[in-house]
């Protein structure tokens, strides 16, 4: 048995190597035939190979070739469906007035090769810029108080699809759903009395999914499109959490440490807010890849309404200190995404 699939395999190999070398001979023959006007000969040699037997390379040559021999025999609707067969095996194949022959550049041209839209995988790096409003984490003593947030390292968990619909050549409508996970760092110092400070940390943790809509203006330079594109950004948050909460806070304990406190219900659910965008597409193949840089500002206060109302009454631990300020967020994002386009060829 073991004898027989062995020699099952190498015939297979065999005849496929006998195909593929009798097709390229095939194909030779052709070029020589349309070299020397033989053009009835072209279509029977190449239409079998067409099938199964070209690779793609040779595939592309013989459709190319028998493109001009359907016109060149006055067949153009024959011409029209066989070059549109080689564009979508290759979708950015090009003919160059001037260089190409100028009865293919001319089908060329009536053929409609306008991409229709694209769909992309996009992830990237963001940025959480904490805009204070209104500070809330004030102990009930007096006391002077200070309150830092800062950004930290960007943070990579980003990641999402993306759709393009192009409304010309210039100016494109675009939608994209986008995990987001948003990180900041806070530091608070209660100054008692010379003698006595608290220190409060934490690591603020914040999880969403945005809904971003966008209208772009791109220029074609064919391998690279820059653009700049604005929108809207709606999010729904489904976690808030506070890290890593350290409190010094001498009349409760010497050192409180809590690993993680949710805090998702005196946060708001629902966000939204403007976004701005510069980046390019850059050609890969057949593909496009996009870089972009940009912001999201979003406007509603982190704390919802009950929360801003509270005072003195939700603390961390025994620490006596308000869980949150009264803060809004602006987000850097900077932006990589795999995009494939989609033609309809006619």
């Amino acid at each position: 048995m073991k004898y027989f699939v062995v020699l099952l395999f190498f015939t297979f190999v065999g005849n496929q190597a006998w195909s593929q070398t009798n097709c390229e001979r095939n194909l030779n023959e052709a070029r020589a035939d349309y070299s020397n006007g033989n053009l009835y000969a072209i279509p029977g040699k190449l239409t079998d190979c067409l099938e199964n037997g070209f690779s793609k390379a040779d595939k592309i040559s013989a459709l190319r070739l028998l493109t001009l021999t359907y016109i060149n025999i006055n067949q153009q609707e024959k011409a029209r469906n066989t070059f549109i067969k080689l564009l979508n095996i290759k979708t950015d194949f090009q003919v160059k007035q001037n260089v190409d022959p100028s009865e293919l550049y001319s089908l060329y041209r009536k053929i409609d090769t306008d991409v229709k839209y694209y769909i992309g995988l996009t992830f990237g790096l963001n940025l959480n810029d904490i805009q204070l409003k209104t500070s809330r984490n004030m102990s009930p003593l007096e006391a002077f108080h200070s309150a830092e947030y800062t950004s930290g390292l960007p943070n990579p968990q980003q990641v999402g699809a993306q759709f393009l619909y192009p409304l010309t050549k210039n100016w494109i409508i675009g939608g994209e759903i986008q995990y987001q996970n948003q990180k900041f760092k806070y530091k608070e110092i209660f100054t008692h009395s010379v003698d006595t400070t608290t220190t409060i940390t934490y690591d603020g943790n914040n999880n969403g999914i945005n809904l971003n809509l966008s209208i772009r203006y791109m220029q074609d330079y064919y391998l690279w499109k820059p653009f700049i594109e604005f929108g809207s950004v709606g999010r729904f948050n489904f976690a808030y959490e506070l890290n890593n909460y350290i409190s010094n806070y001498s009349p409760s304990v010497d050192n409180e440490v809590i690993e993680n406190i949710n805090v998702y219900s005196r946060r708001s659910k629902f966000n939204v807010g403007i976004n701005a965008n510069l980046g390019t597409m850059i050609k890969l193949g057949e593909y496009y890849g996009e870089v972009k840089f940009g912001v999201s500002n979003y406007f509603i206060n982190h704390l919802n309404g009950q929360a801003r109302d509270e005072v003195f009454t939700s603390t961390i631990g025994n620490a006596m200190a308000l869980k949150d300020d009264d803060v809004t967020n602006i987000v850097y994002q900077l932006s990589i995404t795999f995009n494939l386009p989609f033609f309809d060829f006619q």
